[in-house]
C-alpha cells in the first residue's frame, strides 16, 4: 500500500512539470555545417525584448565561420560536377594550412596523380584533401589544429577538396 502511494506521488510530481504554466524558453537548433536553423520561428509568439537579445546572440555565435582558407591565393577553377574541388593559383613554397581542427588520415605520395597529398578528418563527417604539395609537414595520425601549417605548395597549382559523408561538397560554401 505504501509503495503504491509513493509511486503515485512520484508519477504525479513528474507529470505536473509537463503541464506547468511557467514561461517556456525557445530552443533553436542550428546545423553548423550549413549554418541554418531547423525550427520554424513563426510557430512561436514571443514579443519580449529578452527573446530578441537571445536570438541576436545565437545569430552572432553561429555566423562565425569555423573554417579557414587553406592557401593565400586566387581560385582559378571552382567547384562543379566535373571538378569536385578548388584549384588555386599558387607559387612554389607557399604555406598550406589546415582549414579546421582534425586528424590526419592520409599523408603520402602514393596517389601519383595527386602528388604529395594530405587528407584530414574533421568533426561531423567532414574531410578535407590538400594535393599537389612539395613538402608534407604532418604524418598519418597527427592531430591538427585550425590554421596549422601542414605542407608547402609545389610547382603545380594547389588543389583542394571537401567531402561530407562521402559526398563531394562545394568548399566555397564553408570557406567564404
Amino acid at each position: 500500500m505504501l509503495a503504491k502511494i509513493i509511486i503515485t506521488l512520484v508519477v504525479s510530481t513528474t507529470l505536473a512539470g509537463c503541464f506547468s504554466s511557467s514561461t517556456k524558453t525557445k530552443v533553436i537548433i542550428v546545423d553548423k555545417s550549413s549554418n541554418q536553423q531547423n525550427i520554424n520561428q513563426g510557430r512561436f509568439a514571443d514579443n519580449s525584448n529578452n527573446h530578441k537579445t537571445q536570438k541576436q546572440e545565437v545569430v552572432k555565435k553561429t555566423s562565425k565561420r569555423s573554417w579557414s582558407i587553406p592557401v593565400e591565393a586566387k581560385v582559378i577553377k571552382t567547384f562543379s560536377k566535373k571538378h569536385t574541388g578548388l584549384t588555386f593559383n599558387t607559387k612554389p613554397g607557399q604555406q598550406v594550412k589546415a582549414i579546421r581542427d582534425g586528424k590526419v588520415v592520409y599523408a603520402s605520395d602514393k596517389m601519383k596523380s595527386h602528388g604529395k597529398m594530405i587528407t584530414i578528418r574533421h568533426p561531423l563527417g567532414f574531410y578535407s584533401s590538400y594535393t599537389q604539395n612539395a613538402q608534407l609537414l604532418v604524418a598519418n595520425g597527427d592531430t591538427i589544429t585550425k590554421g596549422q601549417v601542414i605542407a608547402t605548395t609545389g610547382d603545380k597549382p594547389f588543389y583542394f577538396e571537401m567531402i561530407k559523408f562521402e559526398q563531394a561538397i562545394n568548399p566555397l560554401k564553408y570557406l567564404k
